[in-house]
């Protein structure tokens, strides 16, 4: 009886964090770019045109902003601590940007 009770409980153990992974990669959709320990992280990315990048401020309360510099722009998130906001990517080409907080705090995202 106890082989019966157990076996279904380590097969629900072992395919559940499968599962998971697959909804979450599944929901996410686009890509992410996290605002933490005053960095970018990843600090570079590539991705196709008609992308989603969201920008995640996870930095225990520090505030940020991201502002595009050089020639290729995209509005600019304005100052928060806290939240997500996403751009669109809709042009080829490399998107500089920067927190003007912090001296240093610098991305880049390319679109190909």
């Amino acid at each position: 009886m106890k082989t019966r009770l157990l076996a279904p409980l380590v097969v629900c153990a072992v395919a559940l964090p499968v599962i998971g992974g697959q909804v979450a990669a599944t929901a996410a959709g686009g890509k992410t770019v996290t605002l933490k320990n005053i960095a970018f992280s990843p600090k570079s990315l590539t991705v196709s045109r008609n992308t989603t990048v969201t920008f995640a401020f996870r930095d225990d309360g520090t505030a940020h902003n991201v502002v595009s510099k050089g020639s290729k722009k995209f509005k600019a998130i304005s100052v928060r601590s806290s939240g997500t906001q996403s751009r669109k990517f809709t042009s080829a080409g490399t998107y500089r940007y920067v927190c003007t907080l912090h001296p240093g705090m610098a991305g880049r995202i390319t679109v190909r």
